[in-house]
């Protein structure tokens, strides 16, 4: 063979292995899960509040560009919608990290999320807990420029005692009650809406219920008992002007029971309030199997789309 045959052969030997790295390229299916790191930074425990020397963190997780050399990440100039996620415990137990699964399908989807620790009752009281969590919201507000928050898409959610708390993040709006000297004066802590998995809304009702041992954690005075309860109860502060909120509570819940959800949807069916009960045949406190977790987030992409989310 000629010089300029090996030539003419190396070329098109060559352009052929080009065309099979492009169509092997295309033919990669993107894991949205081992996506994840290169598309999002999380920065964590950042100290959002400190009561009584109790130090509260928080982690972000912030949508980013790598870059490969210094500054390393590159935030995006869009702001983004911004969950706040509380977890779970019983107000006793868990913290930012146990409940950090919750938090991947919005990470997934470009959203900022925001998960905070907070003061368990063996520290401070429920009101306590609430100011704690309003305090987090209050540095996502302070935070929006810095880490592209939209402040006009908050999203609150949590699970069990954290579903509770977000209500009560969403909902509440008595400054004089439940902020603390970190939140500023005048600041509405509005959110655009409450995303509750089971979490109890008449704790009045729902102590009822209650062992005497966890009762006396959760309120160890009895003279203010009652009164605490209640102040601490969303279901208290649903009004007219409530934000949107949906719901996904298990019918056999003991640990939560299923009929907190319905009384707080039926007094936001009462008041005229958007919002949206997804009830899950047959299942009890949390136990979603995939299937159901996925059809779950389906039905909360719906909900926010609908609320202009």
């Amino acid at each position: 063979m000629t010089t300029a045959g090996k030539n003419c052969s190396s070329i098109i030997f060559l352009a052929l292995l080009v065309s099979l790295a492009g169509c092997e390229k295309k033919q990669i299916a993107i894991d949205q899960v081992a996506s994840l790191y290169s598309n999002t930074q999380v920065v964590s425990n950042i100290e959002y509040s400190n009561v009584d020397s109790i130090r509260l963190d928080l982690d972000a997780y912030i949508p980013c560009t790598r870059l490969g050399e210094p500054p390393w990440t590159k935030y995006s100039d869009e702001k983004k919608p911004t969950l706040l996620f509380l977890h779970g415990g019983g107000w006793r137990t868990g913290d930012k990290v146990s409940r950090s699964l919750f938090l991947m399908p919005y990470i997934n989807r470009g959203w900022c999320v925001v998960t905070a620790n907070y003061r368990k009752v063996d520290q401070t009281s429920l009101v306590g807990i609430i100011r704690d969590c309003r305090s987090a919201l209050n540095w996502i507000y302070q935070n929006a420029e810095k880490y592209k928050f939209d402040s006009t898409k908050i999203i609150v959610s949590g699970e069990s005692a954290g579903g509770h708390l977000a209500l009560m993040t969403g909902l509440a709006s008595d400054e004089s009650l439940f902020s603390q000297g970190d939140i500023k004066v005048g600041r509405k802590l509005k959110v655009a809406a409450v995303v509750n998995w089971f979490g109890v809304v008449d704790l009045i009702k729902a102590s009822q219920q209650w062992e005497p041992d966890y009762l006396g954690q959760i309120v160890p005075d009895a003279e203010v008992r009652d009164s605490i309860l209640k102040v601490s109860s969303p279901i208290e502060y649903v009004t007219k002007s409530t934000v949107p909120v949906m719901s996904i509570h298990g019918d056999q819940d003991a640990a939560a029971p299923y009929d907190q959800s319905v009384l707080l949807h039926q007094k936001l069916e009462t008041m005229g309030t958007k919002n949206y009960f997804l009830t899950i045949p047959g299942k009890k406190h949390g136990n979603f199997d995939a299937g159901e977790m996925t059809m779950i987030h389906e039905e909360i992409w719906r909900f926010l789309k609908e609320i202009g989310i």
